[in-house]
């Protein structure tokens, strides 16, 4: 997903300071801060039952699991039914991904409400790791995790990010690009059938704001943050239709530190029909250039600041939209391609656009009927 994250590549290399090890505690249950698990659900009712069972099946005992039915018109709420008291259900009309988020985090009682998603699942430990860590330090604001992927026939990747992420993929220093503190955190209290052996959780942290404006790299999903932060920054802007955790991710990095724990913590399910998946490309691709210029209305030392690495990311932006645009609308993909180059984006991905754009459409089509008898004979033959 090179549009979705941006692809800019932090260069030269950060100063990295160390936070102490900080070795599991025995702590009383009744002193653990509540976390508030906050789930929006669309026509979920496939996946939504395994989500639950894998937040009910985590080692933290003080969780409230809150789903939002955004308007279902499946068996979402039968299942719901069965969970009874276990979890609370709260119905309403479909308003999309950011108010159904902003239900949730409104209902929320919790210190820390952690994000999850209908379709995916949490590893036990997920929720202890990161309430251990974030009680412990209370400058960080926010945790995301690494994450690993699956879908129908298994697992895809043990880690995720780097993949799912280009900024991730592509930063040369890997997390030290993006965070300037890493250490360790014994998690062993919070593994299924905990013993005394230490379990260390590699975890960076710092300020991100500079580099999470110029494209993302924390996965909703596995976000934790403090209920707090709600009221410094805001709720989910609900006019964003796809990528409305981005935009508030930006706005919390302003308030303070973001951890991310360097363990998968999340299992995420991947498929067609998703915010992320191909069928929303124009949406998503829409919101990421409409995001970038906002970022730098907002703050305009983002581009100032970000310089070519800013003019880079969106440009590579405008690029992408451009090309989901080109077969319904090619004036408008035409001004987004003049737009990268003017930032300095020409690439592969350019011209192949550019000549979409600009050559008539019964050629393109006669140059696809050849490519496609072309792929016949060639099967026909083997």
């Amino acid at each position: 997903m090179r549009a979705a994250c941006g692809r800019y590549n932090v260069s030269g290399t950060p100063r990295i300071r160390s936070f102490q090890w900080m070795p599991a505690v025995p702590i009383d249950d009744s002193d653990l801060p509540l976390v508030s698990v906050v789930i929006p659900s669309y026509n979920g009712a496939a996946t939504l039952a395994a989500t639950l069972d894998s937040v009910l099946g985590q080692t933290y005992p003080r969780i409230e699991i809150i789903v939002v039915d955004d308007g279902s018109v499946d068996d979402t709420s039968a299942v719901l039914g069965r969970y009874g008291a276990r979890v609370r259900g709260i119905r309403q009309s479909n308003g999309g991904l950011a108010a159904a988020r902003n239900t949730g985090c409104a209902a929320a009682a919790g210190e820390f409400v952690a994000l999850l998603d209908a379709d995916d699942l949490c590893e036990p430990e997920r929720i202890g790791a990161q309430a251990l860590f974030m009680s412990a330090h209370p400058d960080v604001v926010l945790s995301g995790t690494e994450f690993s992927s699956f879908d129908e026939t298994g697992v895809h990747a043990q880690r995720f990010a780097r993949h799912y992420y280009s900024r991730l993929g592509k930063a040369a220093q890997g997390l030290g690009a993006f965070f300037d503190e890493r250490g360790d955190v014994d998690i062993a209290r919070w593994m299924p059938g905990a013993s005394d052996t230490p379990v260390a959780m590699p975890v960076h942290s710092g300020h991100v704001y500079r580099h999470l404006a110029l494209g993302n790299f924390i996965h909703p999903p596995t976000v934790m943050f403090r209920r707090e932060l709600l009221a410094k920054v805001g709720l989910f802007d609900e006019g964003i239709r796809n990528c409305c955790d981005w935009e508030w991710l930006v706005r919390a990095s302003r308030a303070g530190k973001f951890a991310f724990i360097d363990r998968p913590l999340l299992r995420y399910r991947r498929s067609a029909s998703q915010m992320s998946g191909p069928r929303h490309k124009l949406q998503l691709y829409s919101d990421i250039v409409a995001n970038l210029r906002k970022f730098a209305r907002d703050d305009p030392s983002v581009a100032t600041s970000g310089g070519r690495a800013y003019q880079r990311s969106l440009g590579n932006a405008c690029v992408d939209l451009a090309g989901a645009l080109v077969e319904t609308d090619r004036l408008n993909a035409l001004a987004l391609l003049g737009e990268a180059a003017r930032r300095g984006t020409i690439d592969r991905n350019w011209v192949r656009h550019a000549a979409k754009a600009l050559v008539p459409r019964a050629v393109v089509e006669r140059i696809r009927a050849r490519r496609r008898a072309a792929a016949a004979a060639s099967g026909l033959q083997g």
